[in-house]
């Protein structure tokens, strides 16, 4: 056991050099059967910012996991008949795969068109909007925490019941200084029980309260809380077009890919016909 620790120290102690040279950099660490791991095989496995501690613990893993692999190989060949062992076909597949995978990723790199409009959303989003249904109740909503001591607290108040979005800077402003907590979710949306976490509020039936309540006025000693919802949306609803632009353009952009390789698909078929490349037999 000291000897394997002496032999991963030294592993280590040749992987953390930069760029250095070893002389033996091809000597044997570890042998299972006819199959041997050298120092070339796991000099570069450990990055150079990695502590001593765990550069053993990582060498010490990967050879252990080497050896028992190289174990399981052996009972593997010894013990499968030579057609359960033949994959050639399989790994013909595999390997054709890979390589069209890759030419496909490439083409669609150089080619795609990654300009999705505004117009292109807001169309698709017109064209297929059951496909857009809020699985919870959404707000847009300004609120803010102020303790009830606060010389700020009725112009914050003010502030956050406004209707005039100029106001928001102000509010801000304020509430950076004198606020417990506050927020300004106009322009993004957050569920509403999100929302309702940030209160000390219990809401029976959200959708009744939502239809029903614009600004909101809690006290619970020694804070007051102050909100105004500015929208929403029900669950159940059709989603808010803000909601769901990242999401459309994905979507847009998915078609484009796949609708340029099925081009390029029919593309080269063509061409070899053209060019007679195949025949049949």
């Amino acid at each position: 056991m000291k000897i394997y620790s002496l032999i991963v120290l030294l592993v280590l102690i040749t992987a953390s050099c930069n760029k250095a040279t070893f002389s033996d950099s091809d000597r044997v660490i570890a042998r299972v059967y006819d199959e041997y791991l050298y120092f070339s095989d796991v000099r570069n496995l450990v990055p150079p910012s990695t502590t001593p501690s765990d550069s053993l613990a990582m060498t010490q893993n990967y050879i252990s996991n080497w050896i028992k692999t190289q174990l399981l190989v052996y009972q593997a060949e010894k013990n499968l008949t030579q057609k359960q062992k033949d994959f050639t076909r399989q790994l013909e597949d595999y390997r054709n795969s890979l390589i069209i995978f890759n030419y496909e990723s490439e083409f669609i790199r150089q080619n795609l068109d990654t300009v999705v409009s505004a117009e292109e959303i807001e169309n698709y989003y017109n064209k297929y909007p059951s496909n857009f249904t809020l699985n919870d109740n959404i707000v847009q909503v300004v609120y803010a925490m102020v303790h009830e001591d606060s010389p700020y607290r009725n112009k914050i108040k003010t502030l956050v019941n406004s209707e005039f979005e100029s106001d928001r800077d102000s509010l801000e402003f304020y509430c950076i200084r004198y606020a417990l907590d506050y927020g300004l979710i106009d322009r993004e949306w957050i569920t509403f029980d999100d929302f309702l976490q940030k209160t000390a509020i219990s809401v029976e039936n959200p959708e009744g309260f939502l239809l029903n309540q614009k600004l909101i006025e809690d006290y619970e000693s020694p804070e007051w809380f102050y909100a105004q919802i500015l929208n929403f949306g029900l669950k159940d609803s059709i989603s808010p077009l803000s909601l769901e632009t990242a999401n459309i353009s994905s979507i847009i952009l998915n078609k484009r890919k796949k609708q340029l390789i099925k081009e390029m698909h029919e593309n080269v078929y063509e061409q070899a016909i053209e060019e007679n490349d195949f025949e049949f037999y």
